[in-house]
C-alpha cells in the first residue's frame, strides 16, 4: 500500500465558503472497482483535512494490489481517530462513499464508524437546488465547469476501474499518477463547490435595490410590451454568472459578482405577486386575480374557479410611489425567494 501525502496545500477560499468551513472539517473521496459493495474494492481513499487558515492537508492512502484493502481501512481508520475531524464533507458520499466503507469494513472487521461525526453531503445539497438553479447536472465535473473551476484531470471514475485493473498486473508510474490525479482533484476541488451555496444567500436575503426602469420590448408575435427592470446590490460575492428564469412568472434574473439584475413581466403596468400555496386560493377570472378559499366562499361559484400556479397571483399597480416604497422591497424579497426550493422557503 502507499500513502501519498501533500501538507499545507495552498488554497483561496471565497469570503462566503470561509463561513461554511470549520476547523475540523474533513473531505473524503474513494475510487472502487465497481458500484457493489459485496463484490468490488477500495482502491484509494482520499483525503483533505481543514484546520483553518488558508491551507489544508491532503492524505491519499492507494492499494497496489486487492490485498491491501484491509490494511486501507485501517490507515482511515486511525487517521480518523487521531486527526481531530469533526465533520465529513463528501460528494455523494451519504449514499455512496460512507455506506461503500462501512460495508468494506464490515467484511473485514475494520470497525469503522460515522456516527460520531457530522455529515455535510455537497451533491444531496445540490440536488435539492436543481431547479433554483436550472443545473443541467449534478455531476462534479458540471458543477466544476458551472463555478469556473478547472482541473487537469480529464477521466472518470468508471473510466479509471480498467486502468487500476492494469496496473495490479503491471505497475507503471504512469498509470499510478493517473489514478493518483483524479481523486486529489475530486478532493482538493470540493471546498470550491460550497460557493455554489453562496445563491441561498441571494434568494432567501432581503432585496437591497440599486435602480429600477421600465422598458418596452416586443413579443415574439410582435406585439409591444413592458417589462419591470431591476438591478439589486448582491448580498455577497456570487460565483459565475447564472441565468434563470422563474417557471411560472416568467421572472428572468441575471448575477454577476456584485449585482443582479431582474426582469420583471408587465401587464398594462401591473406586476404580478405569486403565491406558492395555490390549492388554497380560487382565481376569478372576471378580475384577474386570485383571492384565498377563505374569502372566496363569499363568491359565487360561477365566478370562480380552483387557482392554478400560473393563476394563483395578486396584481400591483407599477407607480413612481409604489417603486419608490417600502412595499416595493418586499414585493422584490418575494420575487427572490419564489426561486427557492419549498423546503427552503422560510417559515415565518
Amino acid at each position: 500500500m502507499q500513502h501519498w501525502i501533500d501538507t499545507n496545500v495552498s488554497f483561496s477560499p471565497s469570503a462566503f465558503t470561509q463561513t461554511i468551513l470549520r476547523a475540523g472539517d474533513l473531505f473524503v473521496d474513494i475510487e472502487t472497482t465497481g458500484l457493489s459493495r459485496s463484490r468490488h474494492l477500495i482502491y484509494l481513499i482520499g483525503l483533505a483535512f481543514y484546520a483553518g487558515g488558508t491551507s489544508f492537508e491532503l492524505h491519499q492512502f492507494f492499494s497496489d494490489q486487492p490485498s491491501d484493502e484491509p490494511e486501507l481501512l485501517r490507515c482511515f481508520r486511525s487517521y480518523l481517530e487521531s486527526a481531530g475531524v469533526r465533520r465529513i464533507i463528501t460528494f455523494n458520499g451519504n449514499s455512496f462513499d460512507l455506506p461503500f466503507l462501512c460495508a468494506r469494513s464490515d467484511v473485514h472487521q475494520t470497525g469503522l464508524c460515522f456516527d460520531a461525526y457530522e455529515l455535510f453531503d455537497i451533491y444531496k445539497e445540490c440536488r435539492r437546488r436543481k431547479n433554483m438553479l436550472q443545473l443541467q447536472s449534478c455531476r462534479q465535473k458540471a458543477l466544476e465547469q458551472f463555478l469556473g473551476i478547472d482541473r487537469e484531470d480529464r477521466y472518470s471514475g468508471g473510466e479509471l476501474i480498467k486502468v487500476y485493473e492494469t496496473y495490479t498486473k503491471a505497475p507503471s508510474d504512469d498509470a499510478a499518477h493517473l489514478l493518483q490525479l483524479h481523486n486529489y482533484e475530486d478532493v482538493r476541488n470540493m471546498y470550491r463547490l460550497l460557493d455554489i451555496f453562496a445563491y441561498d444567500r441571494l434568494f432567501s436575503c432581503a432585496a437591497s435595490i440599486d435602480c429600477v426602469s421600465i422598458e418596452p420590448y416586443t413579443e415574439l408575435d410582435g406585439s409591444p410590451a413592458e417589462e419591470l427592470i431591476v438591478t439589486l446590490h448582491a448580498p455577497c460575492v456570487l460565483p459565475g454568472a447564472l441565468s434563470v428564469r422563474h417557471p411560472v412568472s416568467g421572472v428572468y434574473l441575471r448575477t454577476h459578482t456584485d449585482r443582479v439584475h431582474v426582469r420583471i413581466p408587465l401587464y398594462q403596468r401591473m406586476a404580478r405577486m405569486y403565491f406558492l400555496d395555490y390549492k388554497n386560493y380560487f382565481y376569478l377570472p372576471a378580475e384577474d386575480m386570485a383571492i384565498h378559499k377563505s374569502v372566496a366562499a363569499c363568491v359565487d361559484p360561477a365566478y370562480r374557479q380552483k387557482a392554478t400556479p400560473e393563476t394563483c397571483y395578486s396584481r400591483v399597480a407599477v407607480t413612481d410611489d409604489f417603486l419608490s416604497s417600502a412595499q416595493f422591497a418586499e414585493y422584490m424579497t418575494h420575487i427572490l425567494c419564489s426561486f427557492l426550493p419549498p423546503d427552503m422557503l422560510p417559515t415565518s
